[in-house]
């Protein structure tokens, strides 16, 4: 009876492991399925970079290149190495030392004579003028020889204009050279005048 009593409890000991595996295994009709169990994409999915929630692909990092960025205009345009640093430290606007003309020019132009032998119209000498800084006088040679005269450093000169080595119809020309005097190294300017030589006739 002992035996028997054994084999009926090993029976019904399966029973219940069958009816218990059964159940595991069974769904309720009523309930949802479960959900896929592949990787969601976005910020769900394992590894994925922070992307824009849709595609999870990564999210761009910064603008393209030269669109106004670090390295754009702002940064290594002009401005910094433009000019300006080295324009004044030169020798631009100053004046040499010594003396300086500041101007030597014709006043007057001169004529030669015209008319006739009895009635003989006089020419006009030639008148020049100048202004010399830096100097004590100044001295004029006319023609290319020795000194004709010495003035002040600001002044004028009238000059009788001889016509008699030309020819009527042609032209004559005298140069006058300034040169300063005193005052540091000598400076120098010429000029140069002419007049018509007018033919005087005889009545």
């Amino acid at each position: 009876m002992h035996r028997y009593l054994t084999r009926a409890a090993l029976v019904a000991l399966g029973g219940v492991i069958a009816v218990a595996s059964t159940g595991c295994a069974t769904t309720d009709p009523g309930r949802t399925p479960p959900a896929s169990s592949a990787p969601a994409g976005g910020d769900a999915g394992l590894g994925s970079a922070p992307g824009d929630g849709s595609t999870g692909q990564p999210a761009p990092t910064g603008g393209p290149a030269g669109d106004g960025g670090q390295t754009g205009g702002g940064q290594t345009g002009g401005g910094n190495t433009g000019g300006g640093n080295s324009s004044g430290s030169g020798t631009h606007g100053r004046k040499p030392s010594g003396p300086t003309i500041d101007h030597y020019r014709i006043k007057q132009k001169p004529q030669c004579d015209q008319g006739t032998n009895v009635n003989r119209v006089q020419g006009l000498p030639v008148i020049l003028e100048w202004k010399v800084t830096g100097a004590d006088q100044v001295t004029i040679s006319v023609d290319g020889s020795g000194v004709y005269d010495t003035y002040p450093a600001v002044g004028s000169a009238t000059i009788n204009f001889s016509c008699g080595d030309g020819e009527p119809g042609e032209y004559v020309t005298h140069t006058y050279l300034l040169r300063t005097v005193g005052g540091g190294e000598a400076r120098s300017k010429t000029l140069t005048a002419s007049a018509l030589v007018h033919e005087i006739p005889s009545v």
